[in-house]
């Protein structure tokens, strides 16, 4: 039960390269070391969300929290004053940007001086943490050198909302969307997601506060009185179609490695039954996932023959329609396959409760206490492990998400044991 305890069971073996975050209890965001698991929270609310799942990715902006630093930011119109607010993270870390006084006139810090690269016609997701200090919008913009203009999107912080920025051309950009998420103490991360051009390979980030914003939330284009501003923390630049958890950096690039969590050896055959057995799972996924991700919630499968596996849960996958699918795989195809009833594409945030119930040539599930789905086929090809969140061995495939929990029965339950669980 990993949303309850926030532990793992001795049995489970976790590892990941590099630093990460999560947020805790709290909704303060806590940073820790290689292999450490994560038991994530929703950060108003303090949900346990369960253990966190997330592929590898890496923040590019390799100064994540001095924007005062002038190897890598350039200031227009605007001041800074380092370390003068509590950040996200409870450390007073966060800066204060002060744009001068006027209207209309070019004002924007700019991550410039050290351009990182980017990779062309590719998805980047751009976040920084901001809070209110006096003045009411947030202008953000991300380019490459290819156009000035860049992917732009403008933000309230009075009401926590997108309220302005058009997918301005970067060339050839495409997929430009924006989204804004509530932390504690008045603070938001803005999110700007679009796909570079096709040429030009450097990236920029400019932004500024603004007691108004024009309809292209242009940094070309702010008013403020030269006292009032706002203050930011945490700024990244990963590639990818969807925001990750917050890599901080130092100075150079930082890479937070793949969630690998997994039983194997004698813990795995100690427990599991070979003949039959029934596995109940509640999971989500994180937002805004491309539909040609695959997504695993687990897989029981015997090391070293990746095309054999006699039970896998599916979350994405363009195959099944995007749809929540229970498998069995015989010589990379299907000898078993269920998804939810009518195929609804999986929904983000939504907790999903799955029952599977393996014997040869009798496979059973249910999803959410729905209908019973039933199979006279699949086999249970002798497996040697389960991988929780991802694809192993050769991980290729991650949850990105979060799982609250996850049961094994060394027997087959009943059908309408399967139903009372997940209802």
């Amino acid at each position: 039960n990993f949303a309850a305890t926030k532990k793992l069971d001795s049995r489970i073996t976790y590892e990941r390269t590099g630093g990460a975050s999560f947020v805790n209890e709290f909704g303060k965001v806590v940073k820790v070391g290689a292999n450490v698991p994560r038991f994530d929270h929703d950060p108003m609310t303090r949900e346990s969300k369960g253990l966190l799942i997330e592929e590898s990715r890496t923040n590019v902006a390799e100064v994540s929290e001095d924007f005062d630093d002038t190897t890598h930011w350039e200031k227009y119109s605007q001041s800074v004053v380092t370390n003068v607010a509590t950040a996200p993270d409870g450390t007073l870390t966060a800066d204060n940007i002060i744009p001068s006084a006027g209207s209309a006139a070019a004002r924007y810090l700019y991550f410039s001086n050290n351009e990182f690269p980017l990779a062309t016609s590719t998805a980047y997701t751009t976040s920084i943490f901001v809070k209110k200090n006096g003045l009411r919008y947030f202008a953000f913009q991300a380019h490459d050198n290819g156009s000035g203009s860049g992917h732009r999107a403008g933000f309230d912080l009075d009401n926590g909302t997108v309220v302005s920025g058009t997918p301005n051309n970067m060339g050839s950009a495409s997929g430009v969307s924006a989204s804004i998420v509530e932390f504690p103490n008045g603070w938001f991360r803005c999110i700007i997601t679009g796909t570079t051009a096709g040429s030009g390979s450097t990236g920029k980030t400019a932004f500024s506060f603004s007691s108004a914003l024009d309809g292209n939330a242009s940094v070309g284009a702010i008013t403020a009185d030269g006292t009032n501003g706002g203050y930011v923390w945490g700024h990244q630049v990963e590639a990818g179609a969807f925001v990750t958890s917050y890599i901080p950096t130092d100075l150079s690039t930082a890479t937070r490695g793949a969630d690998q969590t997994y039983i194997d050896g004698d813990d795995f055959l100690d427990f599991y039954n070979q003949t039959e057995g029934t596995v109940i799972s509640s999971h989500s996924i994180l937002p805004n996932i491309p539909s040609n991700h695959n997504l695993y919630t687990y897989q029981i499968s015997p090391t070293g023959a990746t095309a054999y596996a006699p039970l896998r849960i599916l979350d994405k996958n363009s195959s099944i329609a995007n749809s929540i699918a229970v498998a069995s795989v015989y010589n990379n195809g299907y000898s078993f396959l269920t998804t939810d009833t009518g195929n609804p594409v999986t929904v983000a945030g939504r907790k999903y409760v799955i029952a599977a119930s393996i014997k040869k040539d009798d496979y059973d599930a249910v999803f959410d206490g729905g209908n019973l789905l039933s199979d006279g086929s699949g086999d249970l090809y002798t497996a040697d492990h389960i991988s929780i969140g991802y694809y192993k061995p050769s991980p290729q495939a991650y949850l990105n998400g979060h799982i609250q929990r996850l049961i094994y029965y060394p027997t087959k339950l009943t059908n309408n044991q399967l139903k009372t669980i997940t209802s």
